[in-house]
């Protein structure tokens, strides 16, 4: 019997010694997370952000509400008052808010906005540089001025030319090889699909000629023109000329471009390549592919192509565009709330596969694309330069569009509407 109770004794004592550390460590990381959790930021963090529409989501807020609740749920006490901006009258908003200081927490950003507004954003380089590495540094370079980065990147993005495969069959014309075509080879396409006629005129192309747009550029830089060189003005000369005459003969001469490009109504110009079938081509923001793909899901669109802007005698599809959708971040001094702040934003960004889905290229190095359409955005994003980080960009570029744009009402030629715009620019 005493053997029995000893042998007893020395199993309880041999279980205690091999529960007791698994104990200490289970209380010990108890402790730290209830430690981390009261030191972390709790209270109310304010957000706006634009929709993303996707195959999935029309109206384009069910990702970044799913982000919402479950970063929530990630961190108890946090609370994301979310406030959804327009597509109509959004940039207006954010540019308003910057104006009067008012700001959200979080908000949207581009390269064009961290020029304009840097003094109201908090540079988030010592977050960013732990792991700067995972991140495309052109994707970084455009939410950076100097040495500081003021926002993180969601995804890429440029303009491409997005085509109405069915016009094309239609007409018997062939689609630009993997989607290079050279001017000529582009604008006998658009001459075979346009159809003057007054019951149903077809067009074949939709160019948006808007103030803050950059669906013009890819056309402008056909013959090597350029907005700036070496710091300074620079679109003129016999390269501007050349590509600006092409333009202009495309909607006189030609007459191949819808005139609602003209209107800035840019909804009614979509509803002419989407809803009324009247366009055979459009030039809009590669991410925009996520609601035509919504759209052919559902049996609401026909099939289309994605295509490069045509080459000139620069002899590559070059472009400008603000090429990154990323968030900033209000200048913030406490630092647990900015800690928590610049946690949520990389919550937003890291999902590469989601990123896809809305029509951007992820900007995180070492993706690997399936899609051959997506991997045609990723190649045009490559041919895509950054606007000029100059004072007073914004007003140029919204100059040399309207110019343009008087220029195809008024059947100008190339040189006086550059010598007005240049004149302008002056001013």
């Amino acid at each position: 019997m005493k053997k029995a109770l000893l042998w007893l004794l020395y199993f309880m004592i041999f279980l205690f010694l091999i529960y007791w550390p698994f104990h200490m460590n289970a209380y010990k990381k108890g402790e730290l997370e209830e430690k981390e959790i009261e030191e972390n930021f709790r209270g109310i963090i304010t957000f706006w952000d634009f929709p993303h529409p996707s195959e999935e989501d029309l109206f384009g807020f069910k990702f970044i509400k799913k982000k919402i609740q479950a970063f929530q749920n990630k961190y108890p006490g946090v609370v994301i008052d979310f406030e959804p901006l327009s597509e109509e009258d959004g940039i207006e908003r954010l540019k308003e808010a910057f104006s009067k200081g008012v700001l959200p927490d979080i908000f949207p950003v581009n390269l064009e906005l961290v020029w304009l507004y840097k003094d109201f954003l908090q540079p988030i380089t010592n977050f960013v540089s732990k792991g700067k590495n995972e991140y495309n540094e052109e994707a970084l370079k455009a939410l950076s001025l100097k040495e500081d980065i003021y926002g993180l990147p969601l995804g890429m993005y440029t303009n491409v030319i997005f085509i109405d495969r069915e016009i094309f069959e239609d007409k018997e014309i062939s689609l630009p090889e993997k989607g290079y075509w050279n001017y000529e080879e582009f604008l006998n396409s658009m001459i075979k699909v346009t159809k003057k006629s007054d019951k149903k005129p077809v067009f074949g192309l939709g160019l948006p000629l808007f103030n803050g747009t950059y669906s013009l550029w890819g056309f402008l830089m056909l013959d090597g023109g350029k907005a700036y060189d070496k710091g300074k003005y620079a679109f003129f000369g016999p390269q501007a000329i050349s590509s600006l005459q092409k333009v202009l003969d495309m909607a006189g001469r030609y007459s191949v471009i819808n005139p609602v490009s003209l209107e800035g109504d840019r909804k009614k110009l979509w509803d002419e390549f989407t809803l009324r079938k009247n366009t055979a081509a459009l030039v809009e923001e590669s991410f925009r592919i996520a609601e035509l793909s919504n759209l052919f899901k559902k049996g609401k669109l026909f099939e289309f192509y994605v295509a490069f802007y045509p080459t000139g005698e620069s002899g590559v599809p070059l472009t400008i565009s603000p090429k990154v959708y990323g968030y900033g971040i209000k200048r913030e001094e406490d630092p647990k709330k900015l800690e928590m702040e610049y946690k949520f934003i990389k919550f937003i960004v890291q999902d590469r596969e989601e990123v896809l889905k809305l029509g951007y290229i992820p900007a995180q190095k070492e993706f690997k694309i399936e899609d051959e359409k997506m991997k045609k955005i990723e190649e045009a994003v490559k041919y895509t330069e950054l606007p000029p980080i100059v004072k007073g960009w914004e007003k140029i570029n919204n100059v040399i569009i309207e110019e343009v744009r008087e220029g195809i009402r008024e059947g100008k030629n190339a040189y006086d509407v550059i010598t007005e715009i240049e004149k302008k620019v002056k001013e």
